[in-house]
């Protein structure tokens, strides 16, 4: 059953299109024939249409060969044509009606006979229906779809309003222009200024739901000789360009003029603006959801123009010396000092602007093209932040270890050995087991560093009577603080005078010696100089440099007093609130005497029964403990 009505509508198809076909050229045999009939009755009407002629010509006018017919074979022609194609024939022997029937069909002329004057024009052409355009409404999304070709500017105009409701108009100088469009779901506001553009035309919002179409070159042309108002271009109505409720826009754009770009903005966000001098260039665009003031900034990098707010009016223009936008602003400053903020700003920030310091109020004033201003102030922003102030607890702990070998008659020993022990600060406190304290002593053996974590507040209440035993010396316990990545320096200690003695031989006669002499210093500091940096993670990396010098008698009466100087420098790293060690500077003295019967006790092996000896070995060991603490 299907079969056989496929098989009926293709019958039906096929002879629909034969009989189109026959129905076609039967009216072409008909008029030919009506034509034919026409021109054969001019012979009973006036014989000199059925005389033969010669004739030869190449490339003239239809008209002009026409005319020449008439004029040598004396017959009466008429001669009306649209266009006047090239002809090249040769006839011999060809009757005049022939001659017109032939012509007549080549070159698709209409004959009209009154009485012996035949009338030849071009034959009418049928006119043919526009086709209809194509576009389509989607009412639930609100979008249209296009797909057209040479179609008539006012039928397109006449489908949108009708789908949609908007109204479209074109004026009369556009009623002739055919516009082509092919695209699928586009908001319609976007498939209007997207119809103009691909076309090359204007289009114009003038109030909600109204579009006015207008060609770019009229309107360029009236703006330059009536001078009037600015009228914005949608040059990219092809992209977007949108804002939301909190003022932040969208913008995907393709080759903008930015003047248009900039109008578009400050309209949707309702605000002021003026443009001092024209606007020149495009630029291209893809911003999601930008501050409105970060976005002109985007737009206009590296196009020399600038923007400056005045009372809440954004005015645009060129940047050149003459007409710079010059802007001043005062910058305070919340976290930080402004007195060595300028020489912290990089040169290519500063290069187009005045940079002052003003510190009654702790501010800087900021003078120069108002983008570059921006620049610096946002510079100055992003680096006054709050800085971190370093509490550091600094102990320097002197250990001495001594050892005393007596040998002979009176061989042992005079004590009981020393016990390593020592107290680091009367104010702060530790508890330590037996193995803590193991790994606290062995430290002081060699130099390096130990990491000894987060301590209990009591860190050093066990230990006090290290100190007051005498193994143990504390040397300094300082406090300091600082902010980051500047340095915290201490420094004390003592000085010591010593008398200098010159003499001076006067006169060559008779000499006469001259003393004369100067007290001179040398000072025995302990100098601590830590630089602390806090990095982001909490650690705190400390450059420490430890100097100590003492005083360690004088070798004769009036030499100078001597000195021994101990120095530390180390880089090392903490988390906040952890205690470090570091230590292992040695300092070693040794002492070797003896005593017994005068001369036997310089004979070997009677000096071990007549004599003694003692050889006493002192160990000094410089250890520091660091602290340091965030607030």
């Amino acid at each position: 059953m299907i079969l056989r009505c496929l098989f009926s509508v293709i019958i039906l198809v096929v002879s629909g299109s034969v009989y189109a076909q026959e129905s076609a050229d039967s009216l072409a045999v008909v008029q030919t024939d009506v034509l034919r009939r026409t021109l054969d009755s001019l012979g009973s009407r006036d014989p000199a249409y059925l005389q033969e002629t010669d004739l030869s010509v190449g490339n003239i006018p239809l008209s002009e060969l026409l005319r020449s017919i008439a004029t040598v074979n004396q017959v009466n022609l008429c001669v009306k044509v649209a266009t006047d194609p090239l002809v090249a024939c040769n006839f011999s022997r060809a009757r005049i009606t022939d001659l017109l029937y032939f012509l007549c069909r080549e070159y698709g002329l209409e004959a009209e006979i009154s009485g012996n004057i035949v009338t030849l024009r071009s034959a009418a052409v049928l006119p043919q229906s526009e086709p209809e355009p194509t576009v389509r409404y989607d009412s639930l999304q609100v979008s249209l779809s296009f797909d057209f070709q040479e179609v008539l500017l006012p039928e397109v105009a006449r489908c949108i309003t009708r789908l949609t409701g908007q109204n479209v108009i074109v004026p009369q100088n556009l009623y002739a222009s055919r516009v082509s469009s092919y695209l699928q779901q586009l908001k319609v506001p976007d498939a209007i200024r997207a119809l103009a553009a691909a076309n090359g035309l204007v289009v114009t919002e003038e109030k909600r739901g109204v579009w006015i179409f207008d060609s770019s070159g009229e309107r360029e042309s009236e703006g330059q000789e009536r001078n009037k108002h600015f009228v914005r271009r949608e040059v990219y109505a092809t992209d977007r360009l949108s804002a939301d409720s909190l003022g932040c826009l969208t913008a995907h754009i393709t080759n903008g003029n930015l003047s248009d770009i900039l109008s578009e903005a400050c309209e949707l966000l309702k605000l002021n603006y003026f443009f001092a001098t024209p606007l020149k260039g495009q630029t291209s665009v893809y911003l999601q959801h930008i501050e409105y003031e970060t976005f002109f900034d985007v737009v206009l990098a590296g196009s020399g123009i600038s923007c400056g707010k005045y009372d809440g009016v954004y005015v645009f223009g060129t940047t050149g010396k003459e007409n710079a936008l010059v802007t001043t602003r005062v910058v305070p400053l919340r976290y930080r000092t402004a007195e060595h903020l300028p020489e912290l700003i990089p040169d290519a920030l500063k290069k187009e602007v005045q940079v002052q310091l003003f510190p009654d109020l702790n501010s800087l004033i900021v003078s120069g093209d108002s983008r570059h201003v921006t620049a610096v102030c946002r510079f100055l922003e992003s680096i006054d932040r709050r800085v971190p102030l370093i509490t550091i607890d600094v102990m320097i702990v002197e250990v001495t270890k001594s050892t005393i070998r007596e040998a002979g008659i009176e061989a042992g020993l005079g004590e009981k050995p020393a016990v390593t022990k020592g107290s680091f600060s009367p104010g702060i406190n530790m508890t330590l087991g037996a193995v803590s304290v193991n790994k606290l002593i062995n430290s002081f053996n060699g130099f390096g560093s130990v990491n000894l974590g987060r301590v209990t507040p009591d860190f050093y209440m066990n230990l006090k009577f290290l100190e007051e035993a005498g193994d143990i010396e504390l040397r300094s316990t300082p406090k300091l603080s600082t902010l980051n990545g500047h340095e915290a320096t201490l420094k004390s200690g003592e000085t010591r005078y010593y008398k200098e003695v010159s003499s001076n031989i006067i006169g060559s006669q008779t000499p006469i010696q001259s003393d004369s002499y100067t007290w001179k210093s040398i000072d025995a500091n302990l100098c601590v100089r830590i630089v602390p940096y806090v990095g982001e993670d909490g650690h705190i990396t400390l450059q420490v440099e430890i100097e100590q010098s003492e005083f360690t008698g004088k070798e004769e009466k009036d030499a100078p007093p001597s000195t021994a100087t101990r120095s530390f420098k180390s880089q090392i790293r903490v988390k906040d609130g952890e205690m470090v060690l570091l230590g292992g500077i040695e300092r070693n003295s040794r002492d070797r005497s003896s005593r017994g019967l005068p001369y036997i006790a310089r004979i070997p092996l009677l000096k071990w029964l007549f004599g003694s000896t003692r050889n006493n070995k002192v160990n000094q060991k410089l250890n520091i403990f660091i602290k340091p603490t965030v607030l």
